[in-house]
């Protein structure tokens, strides 16, 4: 949200912002079902698979993102782009959500 929210008049990050906002809408929809705070319960197994699968779609979500953001040039920019590399490499392992393509793109957040 902060990539849009900071950077969202870049045309870069502009084509991001459907998505991000889409996953952020659907990350809260999960966490209500999840707590019943909708009026329905969902299984404890299908929240639970929802939230890691919203989870896995915000990181990659936030990859794409903070790479468009990192593109910008800017210092802030750079300073954004290593910061989302410190958030998503402590997601990536507390979520077992790492492989090669998501670590090498961290990789490069970090070094932008």
């Amino acid at each position: 949200m902060r990539a849009v929210g900071d950077f969202g008049d870049d045309a870069a990050v502009e084509t991001q912002r459907a998505r991000v906002l889409a996953t952020a809408a659907a990350l809260d929809y999960v966490l209500m079902l999840a707590t019943g705070t909708t009026g329905v319960r969902i299984p404890r197994r299908d929240a639970e698979r929802a939230i890691r699968d919203g989870i896995a779609r915000a990181v990659d979500d936030l990859i794409v993102a903070a790479n468009a953001v990192e593109r910008i040039g800017t210092p802030a920019a750079a300073a954004f782009a290593r910061d989302a590399a410190k958030s998503l490499r402590e997601v990536l392992r507390e979520e077992g959500l790492e492989n090669d393509e998501r670590s090498f793109a961290v990789i490069a957040l970090a070094n932008a």
